[in-house]
């Protein structure tokens, strides 16, 4: 069989919220797509999965169903689940690829024990032979490309779609840290309820993301910016637009962006006892990973808040995914790292 072990491939999972990454060992990142899945309501068939899934939502008639199966960073819908994961890797397979040989996966650091079981157990039933976990933050910080084996403090604040997750790193370990399921998901909910209160307006998650990204703001714009939004109206059943500030998509998004910093806060509050590492991150900052990291200001907000510099890093999208890969290609190194 070891002739055959060429054939048997190495893979990272960022099984995210939002979206799922997956990163083979030798090529990178391969696959970017929605966490979603699109099932016949009464046989349970998998009709679609990522992309053509997403294409779906919203957009069903009564015997198809579209499903998130994550929620919080953590599994909601175990087959959901399964069928997700197993359908995405299938899209990355090759001709002669025979099946999965390790698998490192990234997971929230404030899971239990039992989510943890839960994530390990739908790697193992879609082939894998080795399942690896790692946390969030360690992912993202060696996305980053941070030395966290370093005698040296490193703040890390990853913000998905169903976690943020922050932790302070030194020698290899986590001196610090903090996991607030809120997040993306919850501040793309809060402006789907703002446009219904105020507008009397349905939207749709994909619209309520455009205006996220689009106009929604953490701090004061230079130049205050509005968009046109199309929904239907609540009273009357029809097709409306309306007209949507960023001035009121930041007060509506005030609340999770508050809980965010105030998170960053405690966690910081939390080297009292470790004056050295305090002396580290305000002298090198917090580096921002994450969708969440791309919301307009966010970045002054929090600067203005902590009196930290704040860098938000390259490609923040994917620093969770690039940093399991790493950890999938240096095993060895990253080993103690990891729940195997």
């Amino acid at each position: 069989m070891r002739f055959l072990s060429h054939l048997f491939r190495d893979i990272a999972i960022d099984l995210g919220t939002a979206n799922t990454l997956i990163f083979i060992r030798g090529k990178g990142i391969v696959l970017n797509e929605p966490s979603i899945v699109a099932r016949h309501r009464n046989t349970g068939k998998i009709l679609a999965i990522g992309h053509e899934a997403l294409l779906m939502d919203g957009k069903t008639h009564p015997d198809i169903i579209t499903i998130r199966p994550l929620a919080n960073g953590v599994i909601a819908d175990y087959a959901a689940t399964e069928e997700l994961i197993k359908g995405l890797i299938y899209k990355t397979r090759t001709q002669f690829s025979l099946g999965i040989h390790r698998v490192v996966i990234s997971i929230p650091s404030g899971i239990t024990e039992v989510e943890k079981r839960a994530v390990r157990d739908s790697a193992e039933k879609v082939g894998a032979k080795k399942v690896y976990l790692v946390t969030e933050p360690v992912a993202a910080a060696i996305g980053i490309g941070l030395d966290i084996h370093e005698p040296m403090g490193n703040m890390v604040v990853d913000i998905g779609g169903g976690t943020t997750e922050i932790a302070i790193l030194s020698l290899g370990g986590i001196a610090a840290g903090e996991s607030l399921r809120v997040a993306g998901t919850e501040i793309t909910n809060i402006i789907i309820r703002h446009v219904r209160e105020k507008f009397n307006l349905a939207i749709g998650e994909r619209t309520a993301e455009e205006i996220k990204l689009n106009i929604g703001s953490a701090y004061k714009l230079e130049k205050e910016v509005t968009m046109m939004v199309s929904g239907i109206n609540l009273q009357s059943g029809l097709p409306e637009t309306w007209e949507v500030d960023s001035v009121s998509i930041r007060e509506a998004i005030s609340t999770p962006i508050n809980q965010i910093i105030a998170a960053i806060k405690k966690t910081l509050e939390m080297l009292v006892l470790k004056p050295e590492l305090s002396v580290d991150i305000l002298n090198r900052g917090l580096y921002l990973a994450g969708g969440g990291a791309l919301i307009k200001m966010l970045d002054k907000k929090i600067s203005t808040e902590t009196k930290l510099n704040v860098h938000i890093c390259e490609d923040p999208l994917t620093a969770v995914a690039r940093g399991t890969g790493e950890i999938l290609e240096n095993l060895e190194k990253y080993s103690s790292m990891c729940a195997s």
